[in-house]
């Protein structure tokens, strides 16, 4: 029989070998762990899952993450939207010179940005017409959340 080691790294394998191949849009592997945490890694950034002494480690180009084996409830591979097309179509979002662009917020108001594992990198206010501009060239790569009193976004800082 199995065990619940083996055939987590077997489908792990399989699926990120299969996900590196798809072409249309963007991949991550999403870890749930049993106290309802959230750890999402973007296939982009090339994953390696490593499983010993039941401790569950994946390693990827920006970010670290470990967990026992007994605390994961499951794995899954999504294909997410970032969130930013939806929000630039509105034209409340905009991408510039490694730059994102809020505008129509309220003056004043933060816009903070995340990384993955939670910590806060940065926070930009808006200005007194609402726009507040959040440079991406000196945060790290990876995942980026972004969120306003609007919107949230997530994003890949590349």
């Amino acid at each position: 029989m199995m065990s619940i080691k083996r055939f987590f790294i077997l489908m792990a394998t399989m699926a990120l070998a299969n996900g590196v191949c798809m072409a249309d849009g963007v991949r991550f592997l999403v870890v749930n762990a049993k106290d309802g945490t959230k750890t999402t890694f973007a296939i982009a950034d090339e994953p390696k899952v490593l499983c010993k002494a039941g401790e569950l480690t994946i390693v990827s180009k920006s970010t670290t993450f470990s967990l026992s084996l007994a605390d994961v409830r499951n794995y899954v591979f999504s294909e997410e939207s970032t969130g930013i097309i939806e929000a630039m179509k509105d034209g409340g979002i905009k991408l510039e010179n490694g730059c994102v662009i809020f505008n129509g917020l309220s003056a004043g108001s933060v816009v903070s940005a995340y990384m993955q594992d939670g910590r806060l990198a940065k926070e930009c206010k808006a200005d007194a017409n609402g726009k507040a501009v959040v440079n991406m060239t000196d945060l790290p790569k990876g995942i980026v959340i972004l969120h306003s009193n609007k919107t949230d976004i997530k994003i890949i800082n590349r």
